[in-house]
């Protein structure tokens, strides 16, 4: 029998969301820093990137998180999933399969293609097509010089590799071996927990989807 005191809440991507109870893991280039080198944190708050907070572990969902099979009651991540190449993003929710008990739930909010789309193909602006590579933070306008130019390129993932919409997100799911695939709410989970890392900001206009690992 599972006790509360044994359900593992995992989330990767969290940022600065980091809620006691979770096991909140980040990979971007600003907390691997300080987390590496944590004499440069104040450096690195000074040109001004954000204090992480110290309950945030290193964890790259691509590369595997340190997450034992069969163990995590839930996962969670938000705005993550289209900062990988399709090739990654594969990989990650095979990883999240993974560390999914059976029944476990894996709850997602991703930008919307479709919702995007549509609404540059309804817009009479001259400007639609520009707004729609900003929007959908496609392309770059201008390249960033200098050091932070290049850690940028190194490490940054501040574009969007590959988008989503519904469809073609619950297909992906579907074949990693998930079931019950739902377009998602902010807050409709039958889960209380997930309203701990959810924020209604983050899912406006948004493509939000939870499904379940079978058996």
């Amino acid at each position: 029998m599972v006790t509360n005191e044994a359900l593992v809440y995992v989330q990767f991507g969290c940022g600065l969301c980091a809620p006691r109870g979770w096991r909140n893991f980040d990979a971007g280039p600003s907390f691997w820093l300080q987390h590496r080198f944590p004499f440069l944190t104040s450096a690195v708050v000074k040109r001004g990137f954000p204090k992480y907070p110290r309950n945030i572990e290193f964890g790259n969902i691509v590369l595997g998180l340190p997450i034992g099979p069969e163990s995590a009651h839930a996962v969670y991540c938000s705005h993550v999933l289209e900062h990988l190449t399709l090739e990654e993003f594969r990989c990650a929710i095979r990883n999240v399969h993974r560390y999914l008990r059976t029944g476990g739930h894996f709850r997602l909010v991703v930008p919307d293609l479709e919702y995007l789309a549509v609404r540059y193909v309804s817009s009479q602006s001259v400007d639609a097509a520009s707004q729609f590579m900003r929007d959908a933070c496609l392309g770059e306008e201008s390249y960033q010089r200098g050091i932070p130019g290049l850690l940028r390129a190194v490490f940054g993932r501040t574009r969007h590799f590959w988008m989503w919409d519904y469809k073609g997100l619950a297909r992906e799911l579907e074949d990693a071996g998930f079931f019950g695939i739902r377009r998602a709410a902010f807050g409709d989970s039958d889960d209380p927990r997930f309203a701990e890392v959810e924020e209604l900001v983050r899912w406006e206009n948004c493509l939000g989807i939870e499904c379940c690992k079978r058996s």
